[in-house]
C-alpha cells in the first residue's frame, strides 16, 4: 500500500469475532520534526485517549490493548509502554543521519479487546461490530493534524454481508445501500477519510445486519441505523416523527437559514433487551435502547416506552450544537490524557435535558400531559435525595470526573445531578426571562447567541460568561440568580417559574404511611441494604450500607414480612431488627417517621392570576 507522506492510514481487521478482538494496523510516514529527544536518543510515542468525550470518567481504553508492535522501514523496532496510555517507539539514529527522513515509514500493529456493550467504547462478535475510535486508535504526538484514511476489513467467506453506518465521507468505489451506507462483504473493504485525528475518533461505526432507513430534514439526509431489532420494526415510524424534532431544533438556531451544521447525520442504534443510553458526535450519535421500547408495524399503540426514546434521540440531536461546537473554554481543545474541569454541565448537559422534551413538545411529538407529567418525574428525581442540599450543580459538574460517574451507596446523600437540576435550572431562567420581558425574549435567544458567539466561531464558553451572554441576548440581568441557582444547594422556584405560564406545582399525598429511609435489596439470607437516606429513621438507627437485616420484631425478615409489617405501622412506632454487619450480629431500634412524597403533579390554575406566558413547550 503506498502512503501519502504524513497521512495516517488506519486498517481495522475484524480479526476474531469469537473472541472479540479487532485488529488495526497504523501506517504512515514520520515527519522528523515530530520525533521527540536529542541526538542519538530519538522516538515517538504512540497515545490512545483516556476518556470519550460526553462521558466525563477516565476509563483507560488502553487496558483493552492486547499488545503493541511496530516497524520503521520494514525492520522491527522496540516498542515498550512509555505510561499507561500511551507506547514509545525508538527510532535507529542511522536512519537519521542518512538524509532520506521522508523514508522513514511507520507500520504499527495491535490488537483490541471489544466486548463493551455500551455507546463509550468497542464491541464484537460473530453478527455484530461497533466501536468508537478513542478504544482503537493509536496516534502518533504531533501528528494529531494530519489526514487520515480509515479502511475497515472483514475476512472470510459465506459471511452475510455487513453494512456499515458512520458519519464519515466513504470512498465512491464501496458499495453502498440506497441510503448511502457502504455494504461491507466477505473479503472486502470499505474505506473512509477524516481530515484530522479528532474527526476520526468524533465518528463511531456500527455494522452488521443492520435495517436502514432515511429522511430528509431541511434538506440534510438523516440517516437511522438499526442493529438488534426484530423485523416488524417500524422503522419508517421513526423517521416519522424524528423529521419534525431535528427540523424544530435546527430552525432553533438558525431561525433564518435554517441551515444544519453538517451535511449529513446518521442515527446508530443497539437495540438490546434492557439497555438505555447515548453519546453524542459532532454528525452523528450511538444509541443504546430496549427493544421493547421500539414501535413495530402494523401495530398503532406505541410502546411505553417509546417516547422517552424519542426523547434520548431528541437528546442527543440536540447535542450537535450544546456541546458538540458550543462548549465549555475547557474543552477547547480536549485533553483526552487526563480530566478537563468545568463547572458548566448544567449548561452544556442539563440545558439539553430541558430542551429534549421542550422541542419533541413542539414539534407535536408529545402532548402537554406527556411533557407535565414528564417534568414532573424530573423534579421527583431531583427532589428525592439529601444530595440537592450538599452539592450545587456547579460542583456536580466540576466533580463528574469523581462523583458523577462513580457513584456509590451514599450517592443520594452526597450529590445532584447535572443533568436532571440542570434542566430545572434551564426551566427557571426560561421563565424569568419570559416575565422580565413580557414574553419578548426567552432561553431561545440566548442559545442562539452562545451558538453565533461560541459554536460558530470555536471558541469555548468562560467559566463565568453566561448570565453576560444571557443580559446580551434579552437585556435581562439575572447575574445574581443564576449565580445563586448554579452554585447554591437551596431550592430551585419552580413552583413560581410554572405559575408565570398559569400551572400549580403540586406535591401529592404520600401513598405509604410510614417512612425508615433505606432501600435494599432481597436475597435469601435476609436484606442486604443498598442504600441509607441521611436525616432518616434508619440512619439515626445505626443502619448502613452493607448491612444484612434478617429479623423484623420476632419474625424472620422476609419481602413478604416486611412489607405487612410496614403497613401495619404508624409513625412513631419503634422496632427492633436485627442483622448482621461483617459477619457480627448487630440490633438496631428504629423509631419509623411519617412518610412524604415525593410524587409531582403539575395542573392548570383554576383562576391564574394576572395575564399568563405561553409555556415554552407550546411554542
Amino acid at each position: 500500500m503506498k502512503i501519502q507522506i504524513t497521512m495516517l492510514h488506519y486498517l481495522v481487521t475484524v480479526a476474531d469475532p469469537k473472541g472479540h478482538y479487532f485488529d488495526v494496523r497504523l501506517q504512515t510516514r514520520i515527519p522528523v520534526e515530530i520525533l521527540q529527544g536529542e541526538g542519538q536518543n530519538r522516538w515517538i510515542d504512540l497515545t490512545l485517549p483516556a476518556w470519550i468525550p460526553g462521558s466525563y470518567l477516565i476509563r483507560e481504553f488502553s487496558r483493552n490493548v492486547l499488545y503493541v508492535r511496530a516497524s520503521i522501514n520494514n525492520v522491527d523496532v522496540m516498542c515498550e509502554r512509555a505510561r499507561k496510555d500511551s507506547w514509545r517507539i525508538e527510532v535507529d539514529p542511522a536512519l537519521l543521519q542518512s538524509g532520506h527522513h521522508e523514508e522513514l515509514v511507520l507500520e504499527c500493529y495491535w490488537r483490541v479487546y471489544a466486548w463493551d456493550l455500551s455507546v463509550r467504547g468497542a464491541h464484537l462478535d460473530d453478527n455484530h461490530g461497533f466501536f468508537n475510535g478513542t478504544s482503537l486508535f493509536l496516534c502518533p504526538q504531533g501528528m494529531e493534524h494530519e489526514p487520515v484514511g480509515l479502511t475497515i476489513s472483514r475476512p472470510g467467506e459465506n459471511l452475510q454481508d455487513w453494512t456499515v453506518a458512520c458519519g464519515l465521507p466513504s470512498s465512491n468505489e464501496a458499495e453502498k445501500d440506497i441510503h448511502g451506507c457502504p455494504v461491507l462483504k466477505a473479503g472486502g473493504l470499505v474505506t473512509f477519510t477524516a481530515p484530522d485525528y479528532d474527526s476520526l475518533i468524533d465518528h463511531p461505526v456500527e455494522m452488521g445486519v443492520l435495517q436502514t432507513k432515511s429522511f430528509d430534514a431541511l434538506g440534510i439526509q438523516h440517516v437511522f441505523a438499526v442493529y438488534g431489532a426484530d423485523q416488524d420494526l417500524d422503522l419508517q415510524r421513526i423517521c416519522d416523527d424524528l423529521k419534525p424534532v431535528c427540523e424544530a431544533q435546527i430552525a432553533l438556531f438558525e431561525p433564518q437559514s435554517k441551515q444544519a451544521p453538517f451535511e449529513r447525520y446518521v442515527f446508530m442504534l443497539h437495540a438490546t433487551d434492557n439497555g438505555y443510553g447515548g453519546l453524542e458526535h459532532r454528525n452523528s450519535t450511538a444509541l443504546l435502547c430496549s427493544v421493547n421500547d421500539l414501535p413495530q408495524r402494523g401495530v398503532e399503540k406505541a410502546p411505553k416506552g417509546y417516547e422517552g426514546f424519542l426523547g434520548l434521540c431528541s437528546h442527543e440531536y440536540f447535542h450537535s450544537w450544546n456541546v458538540k461546537r458550543m462548549k465549555p473554554a475547557a474543552f477547547v481543545p480536549y485533553d483526552l490524557t487526563q480530566e478537563n474541569y468545568t463547572r458548566l454541565l448544567w449548561i452544556f448537559e442539563g440545558f439539553t435535558s430541558y430542551y429534549d422534551d421542550v422541542m419533541l413538545a413542539r414539534a407535536g411529538k408529545m402532548d402537554e400531559a406527556a411533557y407535565l407529567t414528564a417534568l414532573g418525574k424530573t423534579i421527583a428525581q431531583v427532589m428525592k435525595g439529601p444530595g440537592r442540599l450538599n452539592q450545587s450543580v456547579a460542583d456536580s459538574s466540576f466533580d463528574a470526573w469523581t462523583k458523577y460517574y462513580r457513584q456509590d451507596e451514599n450517592a443520594p446523600n452526597a450529590i445532584v445531578s447535572y443533568y436532571t437540576k440542570g434542566a430545572l435550572l434551564a426551566l427557571c431562567i426560561d421563565s424569568a426571562i419570559r416575565q422580565q420581558t413580557s414574553g419578548q425574549h426567552s432561553l431561545d435567544d440566548v442559545m442562539r447567541l452562545m451558538w453565533q458567539r461560541k459554536g460558530m466561531t470555536g471558541s469555548g464558553l468562560g467559566e463565568d460568561e453566561f448570565s453576560a451572554l444571557v443580559h446580551e441576548a434579552t437585556g435581562v440581568d439575572l447575574a445574581h440568580s443564576i449565580n445563586e441557582w448554579s452554585r447554591g444547594t437551596g431550592e430551585l422556584p419552580l413552583a413560581e417559574a410554572l405559575k408565570a405560564y398559569g400551572y400549580e406545582l403540586e406535591q401529592k399525598p404520600a401513598e405509604d404511611t410510614i417512612y425508615l429511609g433505606l432501600h435494599g435489596q432481597f436475597k435469601p439470607e435476609g436484606m442486604l441494604v443498598k442504600q441509607v437516606i441521611n436525616g432518616s429513621p434508619a440512619h439515626a438507627a445505626g443502619i448502613s450500607a452493607g448491612d444484612v437485616l434478617v429479623a423484623l420484631g420476632e419474625k424472620r425478615l422476609t419481602e413478604t414480612h416486611y412489607k405487612r409489617a410496614l403497613a401495619a405501622l404508624r409513625p412513631g412506632t419503634t422496632v427492633e431488627i436485627i442483622g448482621f454487619r461483617a459477619e457480627r450480629l448487630s440490633e438496631f431500634t428504629v423509631t419509623s417517621g411519617e412518610a412524604v412524597s415525593n410524587e409531582w403533579s403539575i395542573k392548570k390554575l383554576e383562576q391564574a392570576g394576572g395575564k399568563t406566558l405561553p409555556a415554552p413547550w407550546k411554542v
